[in-house]
């Protein structure tokens, strides 16, 4: 029998982050007799355990962080042991482009970039560098992924319209809004349905903008003290966040729960998702709150490919404050939760099994084209 196909994902660390969730989320569901997931990675993730249990190999090198020389050289040493795989797919957005030249130079046929985001952060220096470095992805990828048109617009420059939309997928089945776990959830926070939970999912980064949510949270119990303020995920800025929480003394209205595998559970929870996010490629939480019916307030910049053609998404922009607070307590007035269809939702075009099999599908042609 024909040996499954090893992709190579080139990825930080397999943490549980929305990339991260949604690369597994395919690898739980695609067909492993046919195609099979290794991980060359710069750290542990959360993930490393079941990766290992599903059948895929991970391979560690230097990050970055440590030092170009050390990284590159890691790189050139162990594509030249692996030149065996046929196709590598890279995760970093423009520092993929490391990875992608010592794949080349070792004639590994099929090299995919996928992008995820449609800006990036950091200092001008450091922006700068990442456009020059991210230019030659154009050059050293043979086959371009984004999650959404802003997203290859963004990474893919001219080349933008020869990428392959893959949607961040998920198992809509477990989506629909069930009031025994919405209960449920709010009791392992000793929430009634008094309280009034504005909630948020996503690592504490810059580009989350969790600062921005935090003073919406703050004006926003001025007006309606009842109001509880949930937020899902952890990151390089939780303590920084913690510590504005203390400053305003407002700790015992605040819930920090730790990037949890049930994130969709939580999100029953919420009686508004509020995601002020500076830049977006797509958002596979705004999916899973959807599906559950919970109305969602988003930045102007996440893109409209994640509007799943419920209304319940209200786009507004970061600069207008105001209006932020009094869409909040609109729907604090409303109290409105649309019941979302469950076949509407599988046809949907964002359903987890198609999206793999699709996935299973590209892969396989992609080996025989080159091959």
């Amino acid at each position: 029998m024909e040996s499954a196909l090893r992709i190579l994902h080139v990825v930080e660390e397999m943490k549980n982050g929305e990339k991260e969730a949604f690369l597994m989320n395919v690898y739980r569901k695609i067909n492993r007799k046919k195609i099979q997931f290794d991980f060359l990675t710069t750290g542990d993730g959360e993930f490393d355990n079941e990766i290992r249990q599903l059948g895929g190999h991970i391979y560690r090198i230097p990050s970055l962080s440590e030092g170009y020389l050390a990284h590159k050289r890691s790189l050139r040493q162990f594509f030249k042991k692996h030149r065996f795989y046929i196709v590598v797919h890279s995760h970093l957005d423009q520092w993929s482009t490391f990875a992608l030249r010592e794949a080349r130079r070792v004639g590994i046929p099929v090299r995919v970039a996928h992008s995820y985001q449609n800006a990036n952060d950091g200092s001008w220096s450091l922006k700068m560098r990442k456009n020059i470095v991210g230019l030659f992805i154009l050059f050293l990828a043979t086959d371009y992924f984004a999650c959404s048109t802003d997203a290859a617009k963004w990474l893919f420059k001219w080349k933008a319209e020869k990428a392959v939309l893959m949607r961040n997928a998920i198992d809509l089945e477990r989506f629909c809004y069930s009031k025994s776990t919405r209960e449920e959830m709010r009791e392992h926070l000793l929430l009634t349905e008094r309280e009034f939970v504005i909630g948020h999912v996503g690592e504490m980064t810059k580009q989350k903008n969790h600062s921005y949510l935090l003073d919406l949270f703050i004006a926003f119990r001025r007006r309606i003290p009842q109001a509880r303020l949930v937020l899902v995920g952890d990151g390089p800025l939780q303590r920084e966040i913690e510590e504005k929480i203390d400053q305003y003394k407002i700790k015992e209205y605040v819930h920090i729960l730790n990037n949890e595998e049930n994130q969709w559970q939580w999100i029953q929870a919420f009686d508004v998702f509020v995601y002020p996010s500076l830049y977006d490629g797509f958002s596979t939480s705004l999916i899973e709150a959807q599906g559950t019916g919970v109305p969602i307030l988003a930045s102007d910049t996440v893109t409209k490919e994640v509007d799943m053609g419920y209304q319940l998404i209200d786009y507004i922009s970061i600069e207008e404050k105001l209006l932020w607070l009094e869409k909040i307590e609109r729907i604090y007035s409303e109290r409105k939760r649309i019941q979302v269809n469950q076949a509407t939702l599988l046809e949907s075009g964002f359903e987890l099994k198609n999206l793999a099999h699709e996935t299973e599908q590209r892969y396989l042609e992609l080996r025989d084209e080159r091959i």
